[in-house]
């Protein structure tokens, strides 16, 4: 356990009765720039969307926990789960992004009975190359969030410009996480667990779904899905939606949703709860 004893910062939408999909973002991201898939999502599921450690309205990073930044943010979102799932009474559907998407991915590891299965959005699934690269790019994106977290309105013309598909409450929901991320961590550059991906996917047990797609930016990227298949595992599935950058949901959100949509149900329909009030 992080050793914190604070719940994260969420977002609840939907009716508690209804089956529980826990969101979980990228870095400098937050729980409200999933607003739109929020709305989605609800109508048929209760929707959790939390703000992982150091981001939106959860605590910042101690001394302490920036020693080891990737396994404090898991910490602290495995404790936040469990009491997410005590209050719902049900296992969860998780959905992340990004390094949510290894954190995820490491909760379908080490706590499959907290899980019914997950989905990650081109998770953060680095080898040597692309960790490094992160670490090396660190000061220069720490001081780009500066920047935009002290002018949100050129953040988001800036994003308008770069991603002119996505919707306008996208937009905002990424200026806000700009401006809600500890600098600290941007700093270390970890956004990923250190082992190797391919032994940590494939000792996973619970259903497992990964996006991704075959853009420079993607982490995942087609090769990656060919290795995950190449595990011939049958929890493991793969959904390849083309064209997309990095943050491939808010691209196509259509092909998103036509694609995941349907495992989400029928993963619901295998569990059985008595539901409270988160």
């Amino acid at each position: 356990m992080s050793g914190a004893g604070r719940i994260l910062s969420f977002i609840a939408a939907g009716d508690p009765n209804r089956p529980l999909v826990v969101l979980l973002h990228g870095v400098c991201d937050a729980a409200i720039a999933w607003s739109d898939y929020i709305d989605y999502l609800s109508h048929d599921f209760r929707v959790v969307a939390v703000d992982m450690l150091g981001h939106g309205l959860s605590p910042r990073y101690a001394d302490a926990q920036l020693r080891h930044p990737f396994e404090s943010a898991y910490e602290a979102f495995e404790e936040t789960v469990e009491y997410l799932e005590h209050v719902h009474g049900g296992r969860a559907i998780m959905i992340g992004h990004s390094m949510g998407g290894a954190i995820v991915t490491m909760l379908v590891r080490r706590r499959p009975d907290l899980c019914l299965g997950a989905v990650v959005e081109d998770p953060a699934w680095l080898n040597d190359e692309q960790r490094q690269r992160y670490v090396d790019n660190a000061p220069a994106n720490a001081a780009l969030l500066h920047d935009w977290a002290s002018d949100p309105a050129n953040a988001i013309r800036h994003n308008q410009t770069r991603r002119p598909n996505w919707p306008m409450e996208d937009h905002i929901g990424w200026a806000y996480g700009q401006n809600r991320c500890d600098p600290r961590l941007e700093l270390t550059g970890v956004v990923s667990f250190a082992e190797d991906w391919h032994q940590v996917v494939s000792s996973i047990e619970v259903p497992l779904v990964v996006v991704s797609s075959d853009d420079p930016s993607d982490l995942v990227g087609v090769r990656g899905l060919e290795e995950v298949r190449a595990m011939g595992k049958p929890n493991l599935e793969t959904v390849f939606i083309p064209g997309c950058e990095h943050g491939l949901r808010r691209t196509d959100i259509a092909a998103f949703n036509q694609a995941v949509t349907p495992i989400l149900h029928r993963w619901a329909a295998c569990e059985s709860h008595v539901s409270g009030e988160i």
